[in-house]
């Protein structure tokens, strides 16, 4: 988004508040998905009601959005989504990526610093379906229960490999800002699904549930 702000725009914002435009003219509910990266990173543990200050130029497109929907629809539903992963190899996510570096034996570089609470694509849809059914409006979180580094979550795999193979990875801890980024990441956007829970009666797979 950073790279091209115009053209991320004319899709994350201008397209979009069309669409929600075009929705409430036929009287349907909008079900956005918004990010994590709506928050500034500096406390974590965020939920619903903590105000948002993103850093990150695709969550200030977000949080345009959200407010768009706030300001103008009688009734939406706003999922903030923390970090989505799979486990289907060669889907690009974050377990499945370090799992193609270990079969390559490449050494892992992996930031100690930055913390988010990530969560199974089949939560997400799970979660967003429950919502649906139950015509819940306002804003959730679809977030796990608990708040991780990457690198907390790098170990966890190994772990997990250990049990069933001899797993030998070179590991090389770092801060987020070592890496070559167009923008300043938010380091602790971590944030709790309670009200989510509440609502739905969901039960979120733990780290080890998933990635096992």
């Amino acid at each position: 988004c950073a790279a091209d702000v115009v053209k991320s725009r004319a899709l994350n914002v201008d397209s979009t508040k069309r669409v929600i435009d075009r929705l409430v003219e036929w009287q349907i509910k909008p079900i956005f998905a918004s990010t994590e990266s709506v928050f500034d990173g500096v406390s974590g543990n965020y939920v619903e009601s903590d105000t948002p200050n993103p850093i990150l130029i695709y969550g200030q497109q977000k949080l345009e959005i959200e407010e768009y929907l706030q300001d103008y629809c009688q009734h939406f539903t706003i999922v903030r989504l923390a970090k989505v992963f799979g486990s289907q190899r060669g889907d690009s996510t974050l377990f499945t990526s370090w799992l193609d570096a270990i079969a390559r034996s490449e050494i892992i570089h992996c930031a100690y610093d930055q913390v988010f609470s990530p969560i199974h694509v089949e939560d997400v849809v799970e979660s967003i379906s429950r919502l649906i059914d139950l015509d819940c409006d306002g804003v959730y979180h679809i977030a796990n229960t608990g708040a991780y580094s990457r690198i907390q979550l790098l170990y966890t795999l190994l772990d997990q490999l250990r049990e069933i193979s001899s797993v030998e990875v070179k590991v090389v801890p770092c801060s987020i800002h070592d890496f070559d980024l167009t923008e300043k990441r938010p380091l602790d956007v971590s944030m709790t699904p309670g009200k989510l829970i509440k609502s739905t009666g969901i039960q979120i797979k733990s780290i080890e549930e998933a990635v096992g």
